[in-house]
C-alpha cells in the first residue's frame, strides 16, 4: 500500500493541501515508477494536479471545465463543440492565425474540444517554452473572443462533415447507436445540419460564461519541471482568475435503460452490413469498473477474445469485432461492434447474440482470465510511457474523483477481481435480450434475413445527421 501525505499550505499558493503519492512496482515483466502526484486548489476553485516526469524535457499541460455537451441548449446541439473549437480562434491579444503561428513555431500543440461531460484544452511544449507556452494556453482558455467569421467557417465545416456522413456507414451506426442507447439523456444528442444552423454567437458566450470558469476547471500537468515552481506560474496565470454572472448548472440525470429497439438504416449503395449492439451499463467511477475491463476484454478485448475467435476465425463472418465499455460520468453503456457481407447478416446477428448468451449463462474460464489480467497489465504499465498518457491517466482520475491511489494501484486491482465477480458482470450486462440492434445497410437486400426478428424502424440514411 502506498504512503499518502498530506499536507496544508503549498508555498502559500493554494488553500488545500498537497497529497503525495509514489510508487514502483512490478508489472509482470515491466517495473512501473510514478512520481508523487502534487494536488492544489486555488481560491478562486481551480484544481490542480501536478506529476514531476523528469525522463524527458517535455510538458503537458490538461485543462479540463466541468459541463460539455450535456448542457447544450435544447434545440442547439453543437454550442460546446464549436464553443472549444472557437477557443483557439481568436483572443484578445492574437487572431486566429497568430495562435496557430505561436504553437507551430513552439514545435508544440495546442488542442481544444468537448466531449458529454466536459470542454478540455490541451498543451504540448518542449519544457524551455514553459513560459510561451502557458501564456498562450492561458490566453486563449481567458481571453477567447469568439469572433463571427470564425464561428461561420467552423460551422461549414461541421456541416459538410455532417452532409458526407452518409458515405460513412460505420460512422453512422456508431451514431445511431449513441442515439438510440441513450435516447432518454443528453448523452443521446449530436448536432446536426439544424441543430448548427441555430447557433449564435450569443449562444457561444452565453455558453462558455456558464461553464469555461475557474470554479469549474481542473489542470493536471505532467513534465520536466519543480512541482512548486510550476504551480507558482500556474497561480500568476489562474489563481487569481473570476468570470462574472452564474455558472451554468451541471446535468444530474443519469442515463435509464431503454426498452430493446432495432433500427435498420437503409444505404442502399452499401456492399456491407454494419452492425452494432449497445445498452446502459455503467458509470466511470462504478465500483464494478474493474470487473468490466476485464470481462469485455475475454468477450471482444483483443485478437484472441471470444467474439474474435467464433466470428472471425470460426466462422469467417468478419474481419473485425470488439466490444467495449464506454463509461461517462452519469453513465455508461456496452457495446458490440462488427461488419459482414450482406449475403451473411443474419448469420452474423444469431453468432454475435449466441456467444453473448453463452458469456452471459456460463461465465468464463480460468485461463482466459488469467491472460486477459496478464495483458491489461501490461497494456496499462506500457501506455504511462510518456507526459501525455500520464496526463490524460492523470485527468481521468481526477475528474471522475477516483481515489488518490487509482493510478499506482490499477493493475493490482485488474488481477485482484475473483471469477465470481466477472461472472456476474457478464450475467448483468451481457444477455443479448437486453441489447438494442443497429444495423447499416441496404434494406431491400437484407430484409428477408430478418424473419422472426421484431420488425426493424427502418430510417433513409439521408436523413441520417440532418
Amino acid at each position: 500500500m502506498n504512503n499518502l501525505l498530506n499536507r496544508r499550505g503549498f508555498l502559500g499558493l493554494c488553500s488545500l493541501g498537497i497529497i503525495g503519492l509514489g510508487a514502483e512496482y512490478d508489472a509482470g515483466a515491466q517495473t512501473l515508477k510514478l512520481p508523487p502526484i502534487i494536488r492544489a486548489k486555488f481560491d478562486n476553485g481551480v484544481e490542480i494536479a501536478l506529476m514531476e516526469y523528469r525522463k524527458a524535457p517535455l510538458l503537458s499541460v490538461i485543462a479540463m471545465f466541468r459541463g460539455g455537451e450535456t448542457l447544450d441548449p435544447d434545440g442547439k446541439a453543437g454550442v460546446a463543440g464549436l464553443t472549444a473549437d472557437l477557443l483557439r480562434k481568436g483572443s484578445q491579444k492574437r487572431t486566429a492565425t497568430q495562435i496557430a503561428e505561436e504553437i507551430d513555431f513552439l514545435g508544440g500543440s495546442l488542442n481544444t474540444g468537448a466531449d458529454n461531460d466536459s470542454v478540455t484544452a490541451s498543451l504540448y511544449v518542449s519544457t524551455k517554452d514553459t513560459d510561451a507556452g502557458l501564456d498562450l494556453f492561458a490566453d486563449v482558455i481567458r481571453n477567447a473572443t469568439f469572433p463571427q467569421e470564425e464561428l461561420d467557417r467552423e460551422r461549414q465545416l461541421q456541416v459538410a462533415g455532417l452532409q458526407s456522413l452518409a458515405d460513412e456507414p460505420g460512422q453512422v451506426a456508431d451514431l445511431i447507436l449513441n442515439q438510440t442507447v441513450f435516447e432518454a439523456h443528453p448523452y443521446g444528442r449530436s448536432a446536426t445540419i439544424t441543430s448548427l444552423g441555430t447557433v449564435t454567437r450569443d449562444d457561444i458566450t452565453a455558453y462558455s460564461a456558464g461553464v469555461v470558469r475557474p470554479e469549474r476547471m481542473l489542470i493536471v500537468a505532467v513534465g520536466d519541471f519543480k512541482a512548486n515552481e510550476f504551480l507558482a506560474k500556474l497561480k500568476a496565470h489562474f489563481g487569481e482568475w473570476n468570470v462574472a454572472g452564474e455558472a451554468k448548472p451541471l446535468e444530474t440525470r443519469k442515463p435509464m435503460p431503454i426498452p430493446k429497439r432495432f433500427v435498420l438504416v437503409d444505404k442502399k449503395d452499401a456492399t456491407q452490413t454494419q452492425a452494432r449492439w449497445g445498452r446502459i451499463a455503467l458509470p466511470r467511477n462504478h465500483p464494478d469498473y474493474f470487473a468490466a475491463e476485464v470481462a469485455s476484454g475475454i468477450l471482444g478485448g483483443g485478437f484472441t477474445s471470444r467474439l474474435v475467435d467464433e466470428i472471425r476465425v470460426n466462422q469467417s463472418l468478419t474481419y473485425g469485432v470488439g466490444s467495449t465499455f464506454g463509461m461517462e460520468a452519469l453513465g455508461g453503456d456496452f457495446n458490440v461492434s462488427t461488419f459482414t457481407k450482406l449475403e451473411t447478416t443474419r448469420k452474423l446477428i444469431d453468432a454475435v447474440e449466441a456467444v453473448l448468451q453463452k458469456t452471459a449463462e456460463k461465465g468464463f474460464m480460468t485461463g482466459e482470465v488469467a491472460k486477459v489480467k496478464g495483458y491489461l497489465a501490461g497494456q496499462y504499465a506500457i501506455g504511462l510511457q510518456t507526459p501525455q498518457a500520464l496526463a490524460a491517466q492523470l485527468a481521468e482520475m481526477v475528474f471522475h474523483r477516483l481515489p488518490n491511489d487509482y493510478l499506482t494501484t490499477y493493475i493490482t486491482k485488474i488481477k485482484a477481481v475473483p471469477l465470481a465477480e466477472l461472472n456476474r458482470v457478464a450475467r448483468e450486462h451481457f444477455t443479448p435480450s437486453q441489447f438494442s440492434l443497429i444495423l447499416v445497410a441496404p434494406a431491400d437486400k437484407i430484409k428477408a434475413q430478418l424473419t422472426g426478428l421484431p420488425a426493424p424502424d427502418i430510417r433513409p440514411v439521408e436523413n441520417v445527421g440532418k
